[in-house]
């Protein structure tokens, strides 16, 4: 599967600015092969395997972004 857009960033430019398990202000989208699953915080996204793809839609000062990366690269950033 491959996902592109205009606004679609690499994972590696995401920062959290709130704790993972928080509700943050938009939407986590984790793509597996039968669903997508959407949530708030990004801790419920954990316990799916590590190379799922996933996109946080980020609000950042003047518009919201997508970044694109894995739930391992999502699960290292909330523990760094």
């Amino acid at each position: 599967m491959e996902i592109t857009g205009e606004s679609l960033r690499p994972g590696t430019e995401f920062r959290f600015t709130v704790k993972p398990k928080n509700a943050a202000a938009a939407n986590f989208l984790a793509i597996t092969n039968d669903e997508i699953i959407v949530t708030r915080r990004a801790t419920d996204l954990f316990a799916l395997p590590d190379d799922v793809l996933m996109i946080a839609n980020w609000h950042g000062e003047r518009r919201t972004d997508a970044f694109l990366m894995t739930i391992r690269e999502l699960r290292a950033k909330a523990h760094a």
